[in-house]
């Protein structure tokens, strides 16, 4: 048999040409019964894009489970488009099917300095919403498309969408830029055919305005004739008649046909002949039923050595049970993981056949938690898709308890060093609705959940996790939780300014490890003292936290927390004056970044050792150590860290007085920061802009910049960065001769370095102040 032609849904099509012709950013809804040949219309639509005579199209397709939440696939498709553009020319015959999706789509874009621009800047910030920067992205993608550019996505879920996924669909979709298109297929009660706020979007077009229904006569008969030999088409269509133009079993009946089925021995339902499907299987070598039970455990699709390995087959066995067999090559269906069974139906008898034999299902489930298990120390592309995966087995192989160990102990960290914080919270929230109560396992779901919100920098529901993490382990007695949650709430105040709070929290941490004898713990707590003293401009005290925390670190042999404390330890030379010594930090930090291979912390130091060559005068060396940096970071796609890079050299052109330079260094870290959300960097950068504007004179523009970053800096709760503002304000008004308003700025600032405890800025304040003119000066 012939694959399956496709037949009816002239209509379809033609709509579906009207919305690519249609420069509008508009989305597509498929909505149809299981069954009912949603996959077939929209493999046709995208082939119909791909082909088209006037546009261009790129089109990527995402098959998404009922685990992947909206802003989890929207994360995945930013990752996916980033790793596919890092990969040189030529070589992406070996990658897997998604990245030569995303290879085919950056053809439609011209080629030059804006695609490269586009795809670095397609790498995902897990600290920030993860929609809002995905309409950021698409927007993006619009503007670097030719005028007969279209951008498909098509997002196909392999049942049912997650709760909340309306939703936030309804919000991308409200604000598709020109020339994006979507397409979702749907069953009548997913979740966006049911959504009436989703439906009712002005650029959503349902296909068909109901749903799809049955093909009709002329559509079999062409079905049959481009299948059946001539002289067995009636035969056929008369056998079919049974099947009232079902697109599924039809498709089923012909393939059982096909393989020495009479007509007339053809079963009546769907289920009837999926059931037939599976007994030619059946009929294989054990190895073919082997290999379809285990794709149907696996559910999802899935790359080839997966089920292989769930099967218990070699590569060659499952190679050429496939090559030898086109019954059952025809029964698969690849998509961007890999391969799955190309029927819900035939899947959902498998299934249902599995279930009545746990102890069978459960060895495959069990191959399957070995294999997820391995690829969350292997290939990193891998590791997500297996971190997601993971917990599902373990749930069905050993019941909730082994879920929740699973996802806390295996998958939370491996999702979180990903940066996949959106599928972390979606997969904590599952975990914690089976978690029990007042457990040592809530707790640590809750302190885990704590930790990506801080690193969202929603400090509010950080700290609320935290504390009610600290509560349930305070109720257990569970010393070594109570010491991460103090360490963690001491990180929240170090964040908002609040030191005195922060040292409070972390040496109840400290004190909680030193009586457990956690030596991990007290470093890291001795390295987040170290930054509070240093903060405060007690840098004996910073030294010797930071040293405590090296000392622990050397004793553990962990390379990545000897390379922090000695980039600790420099900073701290560094602000003493003690150049040479801060060199020699870094460059131990930099030998041992670079033995790890990592790209971040590399960059990292080179940043630092930038700033040793400025504050020597060396401005030609600083610029080459903070454009090795940039180049790293460019080619991690890592925006935080260019928008650190273009800061600095904003800096440096600063001190040789090219002020158009810094100025255009800062505005570029600015626009980075604004797109990241960080706002933190956007108050630096106004300050810098702030004292360009001062240096030219633009005393308002100064003055403008310097509020701005306040505000900012009064949002976040930055004492410290509120007092340099201060400082900043008082400066201007002292140019301008108000000396009262300037004394007025410092007396806050000197407060605000107070408050932090900060002595020594508030001793330089107070200096500051002495100086003024008698009749400015009052007691204060």
């Amino acid at each position: 048999m012939t694959s399956q032609p496709f037949v009816g849904r002239e209509k379809e099509l033609a709509a579906w040409e009207r919305v690519l012709r249609d420069p509008e950013g508009q989305a597509v809804l498929v909505v149809g019964p299981q069954g009912m040949g949603k996959t077939s219309l929209v493999n046709k639509m995208a082939e119909v894009a791909r082909q088209h005579s006037h546009f261009k199209c790129g089109v990527v397709r995402y098959e998404v489970t009922e685990n992947d939440t909206a802003t989890v696939t929207m994360g995945l498709m930013l990752s996916h488009a980033f790793e596919a553009g890092q990969v040189v020319a030529g070589s992406f015959d070996g990658t897997p099917y998604r990245r030569k999706q995303w290879e085919a789509f950056f053809k439609v874009f011209p080629k030059g300095k804006e695609l490269v621009e586009l795809v670095k800047s397609l790498r995902p910030d897990p600290h920030r919403h993860m929609r809002e920067q995905f309409v950021e992205r698409l927007q993006l993608v619009s503007k670097r498309l030719p005028d007969n550019g279209r951008a498909v996505f098509i997002i196909d879920p392999e049942k049912y969408m997650p709760d909340g996924s309306a939703d936030e669909w309804r919000l991308v979709v409200s604000k598709l830029p020109e020339k994006v298109k979507f397409i979702f297929a749907q069953r009548p009660d997913g979740k966006l055919a049911i959504n009436r706020d989703f439906c009712r979007l002005k650029k959503l077009v349902r296909m068909p305005q109901k749903n799809l229904d049955r093909l009709d006569d002329q559509a079999v008969r062409k079905w049959v004739e481009a299948s059946v030999p001539t002289q067995q088409r009636q035969q056929m269509l008369d056998a079919l008649c049974l099947y009232e133009g079902y697109p599924f079993s039809i498709d089923a009946a012909l393939r059982l046909i096909a393989e020495g089925c009479q007509p007339n021995d053809l079963p009546a339902d769907p289920d009837g002949l999926a059931a037939e499907l599976w007994g030619l299987v059946h009929d294989r070598r054990d190895k073919a039923v082997r290999l379809f039970e285990a794709y149907a455990i696996l559910k999802v699709a899935v790359p080839d050595h997966v089920v292989q390995a769930t099967a218990d087959l070699s590569s060659r066995q499952h190679r050429n049970l496939l090559r030898n067999d086109p019954f059952l090559r025809g029964l698969l269906h690849e998509e961007s993981n890999g391969t799955r069974i190309y029927h819900s139906l035939l899947e959902g008898h498998l299934g249902r056949e599995l279930d009545e034999t746990p102890s069978e299902a459960r060895v495959y489930h069990q191959r399957a938690i070995d294999i997820y298990s391995k690829g969350l120390e292997g290939d990193i592309a891998f590791q997500a898709f297996a971190a997601m995966r993971l917990p599902e087995h373990a749930l069905a192989a050993e019941g909730q308890t082994a879920f929740v160990a699973t996802f806390i102990d295996q998958c939370g960290q491996t999702l979180i060093r990903l940066g996949l914080l959106d599928a972390f919270i979606a997969l904590s929230e599952r975990t914690l609705a089976v978690a029990k109560d007042d457990s040592a396992r809530q707790a640590q779901l809750i302190g885990n959940l704590g930790l990506v919100y801080r690193k969202r920098g929603d400090l509010e529901q950080a700290e609320a996790m935290h504390r009610k993490s600290l509560a349930i382990d305070e109720k257990l007695g569970r010393l070594e939780g109570m010491a991460s949650d103090y360490g963690n709430l001491g990180l929240i105040y170090q964040t908002r300014g609040d030191l005195e709070q922060a040292e409070a929290m972390l040496r109840k941490s400290l004190e909680i490890n030193q009586k457990l004898g956690r030596l991990e713990g007290m470093a890291s707590t001795y390295g987040n003292l170290g930054l509070i003293y240093r903060k405060r401009g007690d840098l004996d005290q910073a030294e010797a936290m930071h040293r405590k925390s090296l000392e622990i670190e050397e004793k553990l042999g962990r390379l990545e927390g000897m390379a922090s404390e000695y980039g600790n330890l420099g900073n701290v030379m560094q602000t003493r004056g003690d150049l040479d010594g801060a060199e020699e930090m870094y460059r131990k930090a930099l030998e041992i970044d670079e033995k790890l291979g990592r790209l971040e912390g590399m960059a990292n130091q080179y940043g630092n050792l930038g700033l040793i060559y400025k504050a020597r005068g060396d401005l030609k060396q600083a610029e080459a150590m903070h454009r090795k940096s940039l180049e790293i970071s460019e080619k991690l796609g890592w925006l935080e860290g260019m928008a650190s890079d273009y800061g600095n050299l904003g800096l440096i052109y600063q001190t040789r007085g090219d002020l158009d330079q810094a100025e255009a260094m800062h505005r570029k870290s600015l626009e980075i920061d604004e797109k990241l959300g960080r706002l933190e960097g956007m108050a630096n950068q106004y300050g810098n802009l702030g004292v360009i504007y001062q240096t030219r004179g633009d005393l308002e523009q100064a003055e403008a910049m310097h509020r701005k970053s306040l505000e900012i800096e009064v949002k976040l709760g930055r004492l410290g960065g509120m007092a340099s503002d201060y400082v900043n304000l008082g400066a201007v008004y002292e140019e301008r001769g108000d000396l009262p308003a300037a004394r007025e700025h410092w007396l806050k600032a000197r407060d605000l370095f107070t408050r932090a405890q900060m002595p020594h800025m508030a001793e330089k304040m107070q200096r500051l102040l002495d100086q003024l003119p008698q009749a400015a000066r009052a007691s204060g």
